[in-house]
């Protein structure tokens, strides 16, 4: 019997299989169709016998033929009563006995300890920080474990950059890392000299104009190309063939331009642009890179400008510990100076004019020292860098410099500017201009600070470092504007008096180091504290636990079905003629016979 439990009433009768029945039942009537139509075929025999008291003759000679009988209709009536009774019985027994014999012993120790001092103690593992903020306006002394370090310079910047000399160069400071973030208040600054001689922001003034002439070939096809490079009095042309390669011939391009008297550099698409090395533990141009390196971004800057190429800018560290026990401190504060110095090159590309949004910056810290092996703790200069790549430059770049003395870049072909297709030629040129800015002025916060030119500390008259400096030497001149000015190079930064330098200070030293500061220096969070403690308990014992039980389950399931029912046929049977062709037919067989 099939499982009926949970089954609805509709599949309890499709289990029935009524649908046979009444099959059954109609098959029935035809097989009794069947039996009647052998029957009447049966008879034949009969009808083509001849009979000697008909003269020989057959009943079918006489004209009678055997009848055949059909079904004309046929009715079949069924119904039926199905009961299905399910019953389900379940039983549980549950019987639970146990013991406990517990004869543990329990014995322990603990002790607690616990140290605070200032500086550490002799265990301890990570380096210790302090973050003092230092007004920009601040000519006060920042006291580190009794020592004073007076602020001196003529600008903020100046007398942050020799704080940090002085701390780090100290032994006796205990301080072996000095990390500075500047954060100025937004000013209104505007000026009346044309954009592409004076570039402002909201707390720059770049001078932008002067220098030497400058460009970049794109290098798209290996082909036979003449450069021009100057004209009248002195036509100057580098003829170039092609080579094997496309790197053969950019560098061979280099070489026949380096030959007519002008520097030159080839960078493939995926090298850097510009690597710029910095000192240890700064982020600050070295002074004997100044000059070359704001040069080369003011012409970046205006490169970009113009064609509105990105760059990105990667800042690094070499493997240098800040302490000589930790890693982690170290790598956290390598990452951030690398961010620092990759800040300081998107500053001056920014300050020059280069959009903001065309400039990314990382950094992985010592991560490309760690992966060329470089020992941890080395000093490596080769690693305190941060350089620049165009991401998205798909052909070799030549730069092309005119020399001071040498000759200028006039009239270049193939001119190529603005053209984006892979042919050779010259896609930027910067052209410098006098830059004779009298009678023009710059505006910072409604107070008027006239451009001057005059030759000062070493700058040549009207040249781009003369205007700064004369520019912030006015702003710091001028107490009642409650401003205050740093000049690198040709870029003038401006802020508020009240303005704060963050300093974040490094100590791998144990012994205690307390800071202080004069008027305008505070000490926002002094080297931390540390703590130590040790906890040991112990615990032996013995328990015995006994448990028993039994588990007594009964289930059954009874099932009871009962289908009763009736059916009835009711059929009506008509007599029918032999079929005149099938009579036809005997009687020709008859005949056939005679």
């Amino acid at each position: 019997m099939a499982e009926y439990d949970g089954l609805t009433p509709g599949q309890v009768l499709a289990d029935a299989s009524v649908a046979e029945f009444i099959k059954t039942l109609g098959l029935g009537i035809a097989e009794a169709q069947k039996a009647l139509d052998e029957n009447s075929v049966n008879q034949i025999a009969e009808f083509i016998e001849p009979l000697e008291g008909l003269g020989g003759k057959t009943l079918l000679d006489l004209g009678l033929s055997p009848a055949f009988y059909h079904y004309q209709h046929a009715d079949i009536t069924c119904s039926l009563q199905l009961s299905l009774k399910v019953e389900k019985n379940l039983s549980l027994g549950l019987n639970l006995n146990g013991s406990l014999n517990d004869t543990s012993t329990d014995s322990g120790s603990s002790s607690n300890s616990e140290t605070s001092t200032e500086s550490g103690s002799s265990t301890r593992t990570e380096s210790r920080q302090a973050n003092v903020e230092i007004t920009s306006a601040s000519a006060g002394a920042l006291s580190v474990g009794g020592q004073q370090f007076q602020l001196n310079g003529g600008t903020p910047s100046e007398r942050i950059e020799n704080l940090r000399d002085a701390l780090t160069s100290n032994s006796a400071s205990g301080i072996t890392r000095v990390l500075a973030q500047f954060q100025p208040s937004a000013l209104n600054i505007t000026t009346d000299a044309a954009a592409e001689k004076v570039f402002v922001t909201q707390n720059t003034v770049s001078l932008i104009s002067g220098g030497l002439d400058s460009g970049i070939i794109r290098i798209g096809t290996n082909a036979n190309t003449t450069f021009s490079l100057d004209d009248a009095p002195n036509v100057i042309t580098a003829t170039t063939t092609a080579q094997d390669s496309l790197a053969s011939y950019a560098a061979h391009v280099e070489t026949q331009i380096e030959a007519q008297g002008y520097n030159a550099s080839v960078f493939s698409p995926g090298d850097k642009i510009r690597t710029t090395l910095f000192e240890t533990g700064k982020a600050t141009l070295r002074a004997q890179d100044q000059v070359s390196v704001t040069n080369s971004l003011k012409n970046m800057a205006a490169a970009m400008r113009q064609m509105n190429f990105p760059v990105s800018i990667e800042g690094f560290a070499d493997r240098q510990l800040y302490t000589s026990v930790s890693t982690t401190s170290s790598d956290n504060l390598n990452v951030r100076l690398g961010n620092e110095r990759a800040n300081t090159l998107k500053k001056i590309l920014i300050d020059n004019g280069a959009p903001s949004a065309l400039i990314s910056t990382s950094s992985r810290g010592d991560g490309a020292a760690e992966d060329a092996n470089n020992t941890r703790g080395q000093d490596n200069q080769d690693f305190r860098k941060a350089e620049i790549k165009t991401p998205e430059r798909t052909h070799y770049w030549v730069f092309v410099h005119a020399i001071d003395g040498g000759p200028n870049l006039n009239a270049v072909l193939p001119d190529k500017i603005g053209d984006t297709s892979a042919e050779n030629g010259f896609i930027y040129l910067f052209k410098p201009t006098p830059l004779n800015l009298s009678g023009k002025k710059v505006t910072i916060e409604s107070i008027d600070f006239p451009l001057r030119g005059t030759s000062i500390g070493g700058h040549v008259l009207e040249s781009p470092e003369a205007y700064a400096k004369n520019l912030a030497d006015d702003i710091n001149g001028n107490s009642s504007a409650n401003l205050k000015a740093s000049v690198l190079r040709n870029v003038v930064t401006i802020s508020k008096d009240g303005d704060k330098f963050q300093l974040t200070l490094v100590s791998s030293e144990q012994r205690q180091i307390t800071l202080s500061g004069t008027s305008g220096i505070t000490v926002t969070e002094a080297f931390s504290r540390t703590r130590s403690s040790n906890l040991t308990r112990q615990n032996t014992g013995n328990r015995t636990v006994a448990v028993g039980a039994s588990l007594d389950v009964g289930y059954s399931r009874k099932f009871e079905m009962n289908v009763t029912g009736n059916s009835s046929i009711s059929a009506r049977l008509v007599s029918i003629p032999a079929p005149a062709q099938f009579l036809e037919t005997i009687q020709n067989f008859l005949n056939s016979d005679e």
